[in-house]
């Protein structure tokens, strides 16, 4: 009898591999399915889709993370293209900072990131201040082969022709047969962010950065249009600034923070509308998705407006032609990624960026700077956390890594500055959110208040002495620092920095 069952247990074994094949086989089909699909409720009320990534910052590869393989544009261009045919009344907006941060800008100054914008069908972007590291003439000239939109209402860029031929304060998309105004916005920030502005300029800087955004919205609205979406290189802190001061902006899609916004923040106004806000993060880890409805009035639909962030993962396929352009691109740079400098004995995580103390990687940085100035004497370095950007994973560490750390083109300069600077420089460091300006150190001990007023937070500074002990910064006293000639000029250039 047992010989008799065997077939019927063969067959069912057999029967449950087929079946087990398919299912694997479906399972991806059903996961980019699930992504790209239209799920939006079809009722009477207004809606649509944006699609939206900022701070790609030339990451054109898929790169490792914490022992995952993220991003790459050729899957994400994939989606967004899959996304786009499923979807109607889809836009896609990028917010900015798409140059700078691997060795494909050092090498093609831009090309290859507008390029790959082109490509995948961007709609519109909005400039964002590392668009200006290799000067805005190279900017004017790279972006003058966008076949996308280039939106920026408060940036005067009269002393650049080709650049300002290619900017708009504001488009205007009709989108499900209603218009929507979109409006670009860059940081009041960016003089102070770029050494290399070439007499571009923000507007309105000294009395009301908001003035010509508010004049582009009061354009639009002349034109019987309701809906508005801003398109920001401004960080979340300025996009609630904006939505608070401007009312009339439903949507702000938002970028040069890298915060990753996992849920929406919606700012409420006096009328009981709303506006929110939503940004990516950065790198292209993620494709933003927010699915915009009005009510019949007009207004957002808080409730039945959806938004999520997809990860860009190594599950999701690869745009052929894309990866085959990039994978071009990328054969000149390949001895440096063969190139081995080091070794990590473990990772050097990157949530440095909001620490209020210092990092790691910063103490790497700074250790490295004040002791290539040891036959100038410096016992300080100091380096801007904006000047440094990514992860090392444990293991070896290549020289284009190296580049991707530290992938600005500034010098290491030594310097003697009097104590009265330095606790300037110091008091700057801590005048906002841990960020950009904010401080790594070498040589030096700091404490401050951070519930204290701007120019009041720093509690104390120590300075190392020669026997190894610390004593107060002397303001009149002179001291030998090493730091990047980037933060070199800012702390010249910055009224607080000198006090």
């Amino acid at each position: 009898m047992q010989n008799e069952k065997a077939p019927t247990n063969s067959l069912n074994v057999r029967r449950f591999l087929k079946l087990a094949v398919i299912a694997l086989s479906l399972l991806g089909i059903v996961q980019v399915s699930a992504l790209t699909s239209d799920t939006r409720a079809a009722d009477g009320d207004f809606h649509f889709t944006i699609l939206h990534t900022n701070d790609l910052h030339s990451h054109a590869e898929p790169f490792s993370e914490r022992g995952k393989t993220v991003g790459g544009l050729a899957r994400l261009g994939s989606l967004i293209r899959s996304i786009k045919s499923n979807t109607p009344n889809t836009v896609v907006i990028d917010a900015g900072d798409m140059f700078q941060g691997t060795p494909l800008f050092t090498h093609y100054h831009g090309e290859v990131e507008v390029s790959l914008l082109n490509q995948i069908g961007y709609d519109m972007y909005t400039i964002g201040n590392h668009e200006f590291d290799d000067g805005a003439e190279n900017l004017g000239k790279q972006l003058k082969n966008a076949k996308f939109d280039i939106i920026c209402a408060n940036m005067d860029a009269e002393s650049q022709p080709d650049l300002k031929s290619v900017i708009k304060p504001y488009v205007i998309k009709e989108i499900g047969g209603k218009k929507i105004g979109f409006i670009g916005v860059m940081t009041p920030e960016l003089e102070r962010l770029s050494l290399s502005l070439g007499g571009v300029k923000i507007k309105h800087l000294n009395d009301d950065w908001l003035i010509p955004v508010r004049e582009a919205v009061k354009e639009i609205e002349s034109k019987g249009i309701k809906h508005i979406v801003a398109v920001t290189h401004c960080g979340t802190d300025f996009d609630q600034q904006i939505s608070q001061a401007i009312p009339q902006i439903d949507v702000i899609i938002g970028g040069h923070s890298h915060t990753r916004l996992d849920k929406a923040l919606f700012v409420e106004h006096d009328d009981s509308s709303k506006t929110i806000i939503v940004q990516t993060g950065s790198y292209g880890r993620t494709l933003g998705r927010l699915d915009v409805v009005f009510d019949k009035e007009g207004k957002m639909d808080a409730a039945d407006t959806k938004y999520k962030l997809i990860n860009i993962t190594d599950k999701l396929p690869e745009d052929p032609a894309m990866k085959a352009y990039i994978d071009k691109k990328v054969e000149p740079l390949l001895p440096l990624r063969r190139t081995i400098v080091s070794q990590a004995e473990d990772a050097f995580d990157n949530r440095w960026t909001a620490y209020p103390w210092d990092s790691a990687l910063g103490d790497l940085i700074t250790d490295a700077l004040c002791e290539a100035g040891k036959s100038y004497g410096t016992t300080i370095s100091v380096h801007n956390r904006g000047g440094m950007r990514g992860r090392i994973e444990k293991g070896p560490i290549s020289l284009e890594k190296v580049q991707e750390i530290l992938p600005f083109d500034n010098r290491l300069t030594f310097a003697t500055i009097k104590g009265r600077a330095l606790l300037g420089a110091l008091e700057h460091s801590v005048s906002g959110p841990a960020g950009g300006r904010f401080l790594d150190v070498h040589g030096l001990k700091i404490g401050y208040d951070p519930t204290k007023k701007r120019g009041e937070r720093l509690v104390f500074a120590l300075a190392e002495d020669k026997d190894g002990s610390y004593s107060p910064v002397d303001p009149e006293k002179e001291y030998k620092v090493a730091i990047n000639n980037y933060t070199f000029q800012l702390l010249h250039r910055e009224p607080l920095s000198l006090h």
